[in-house]
């Protein structure tokens, strides 16, 4: 971060001053007193589980310089006192990010944000010095937080938005007024608070709620809900695999585990890319990074070298050596129909000597669709031809309801919970199987991916 003078902040957050007169600047800023470092701005947020108010003390006693509150302190804290600190977070991070004329690319969608964002970035970044949302900070904490992260070394930053109602895009994308903003898809992940795609579509377009003529949306020209913008007054790119689209794949080579090729023509002219992660989500997620790349003046060669370079987050597409001689596939982090299918055509694409089989968990934030969302992904799964079904949680017998409806002849079983499947791990299990682990984050199959690994 680049230091900001106490008048700044003062300014910027419409603070008044207690015990001020001796600081100068800061260096950081962190809502978070076990993270603190010297000279940083401390924000104190009231959470759910927790007040920042009751860390202000022992923040300034750790090194901070001054602490952001909206309640009275006592004693000699150093202070700014405004009304609400969620806001002047926010109305500090804008106006720190002004400071910056560099692009600003962000990163939404129902389900591969966290998979583009960081293809994104790993494709600009071989020209480019990129700074890119790292984890789960995607949200009104997270953003403004990645924001201070900027420094005058920065190019481009590549954002990434998380939301699960109305207005929290809107909020997010008034912060950072992106130049270039991506939509992955519009699915059903968070259809509980949202109950229909067509409010998802309408919370994930508020990315675009500031565009304008110099601005450029860049989406999944395949997705129904996404067909339906047109005649905007900011500029579109449609990338996936139909003629219409405007960067398109083509002769896609799925090799498994080894990995992608393909085609894609652009403008006219058609270019040869490999990506080292099989799936064709994954040429989607490919396609939106050479989309933007294009548009940054980068060539072929350095686009493919980005890609080649793109490492996934952890539990996203992991594969490592199991026990029992087994292939796991380790994509446990979140999960929803769309993500589950995803994963499921890359097991089914797989090459195994043994049996395909699939550990799924629940999908959470579904409300009046998960009965129907669950059986969805079962029968997929058995249509798939998927040897093994197992499913785990309170909904795993509807997607083993699901994949009885397919009629085909899939072994199928489901469980309570993970440390009941981690319990019977041995039976479940037979040598030289290709396993898929995947359900949604309060789910923890990552136990079972641990119990799962070679000599565990």
């Amino acid at each position: 971060m680049e230091s900001l003078g106490i008048e700044e902040i003062i300014h910027a957050c419409d603070a008044v001053p207690f015990n001020c007169s001796k600081i100068n600047q800061i260096t950081g800023v962190t809502t978070d007193s076990r993270k603190l470092q010297t000279g940083d701005l401390f924000i104190a947020i009231d959470g759910e589980k927790f007040n920042g108010h009751d860390y202000a003390e022992t923040a300034v006693i750790n090194g901070a310089a001054v602490v952001l509150s909206h309640q009275k302190l006592h004693g000699d804290i150093p202070y700014l006192l405004v009304g609400d600190t969620l806001e002047a977070l926010h109305k500090l991070a804008k106006y720190y990010k002004n400071k910056f004329k560099i692009p600003f690319v962000a990163i939404t969608g129902s389900s591969g944000k966290t998979t583009t964002k960081d293809m994104i970035a790993s494709i600009l970044s071989v020209r480019y010095n990129v700074l890119k949302t790292e984890g789960n900070f995607n949200n009104a904490i997270g953003l403004p937080l990645t924001l201070f992260r900027l420094d005058k070394c920065h190019e481009i930053c590549v954002i990434e938005m998380g939301m699960s109602s109305l207005g929290e895009i809107e909020l997010l994308a008034d912060i950072v007024r992106p130049d270039v903003g991506v939509i992955t898809n519009v699915g059903t992940a968070h259809i509980e608070k949202l109950h229909t795609r067509e409010n998802i579509l309408k919370a994930k377009t508020e990315l675009f709620t500031y565009f304008d003529s110099v601005n450029t949306a860049v989406i999944n020209g395949d997705d129904d809900m996404l067909q339906q913008l047109y005649d905007k007054p900011y500029k579109i790119i449609r990338y996936g695999l139909d003629n219409k689209n405007d960067c398109k794949a083509l002769n896609i080579d799925e090799k498994g585990e080894f990995g992608t090729r393909f085609d894609v023509e652009f403008k006219g002219s058609i270019e040869s890319y490999s990506i080292p992660m099989p799936g064709i989500h994954n040429v989607y997620n490919a396609l939106s990074g050479i989309s933007i790349a294009k548009m940054y003046g980068l060539t072929r060669s350095e686009i493919q070298d980005g890609l080649e370079n793109y490492k996934p987050s952890k539990m996203r597409m992991e594969f490592f050596q199991g026990i029992k001689n087994t292939k796991i596939i380790n994509d446990a982090y979140n999960a929803n129909p769309d993500s589950m299918k995803a994963a499921i055509k890359v097991l089914a694409s797989m090459e195994s000597s043994s049996r395909r089989v699939c550990i799924l968990g629940d999908m959470f934030e579904l409300g009046d669709f998960a009965k129907e969302g669950h059986r969805e992904v079962g029968k997929f799964a058995a249509e798939n031809g998927i040897d093994v079904i197992f499913a785990v949680g309170k909904m795993a017998k509807e997607i083993i309801t699901g994949a009885g409806m397919a009629g085909t002849n899939q072994v199928l079983c489901s469980f309570d919970s993970v440390p009941e499947v981690i319990d019977n791990l041995n039976e479940i299990i037979k040598f030289n199987d290709t396993i898929l682990i995947k359900g949604s984050r309060g789910m923890y199959m990552e136990s079972i991916v641990e119990s799962l690994r070679e000599g565990s």
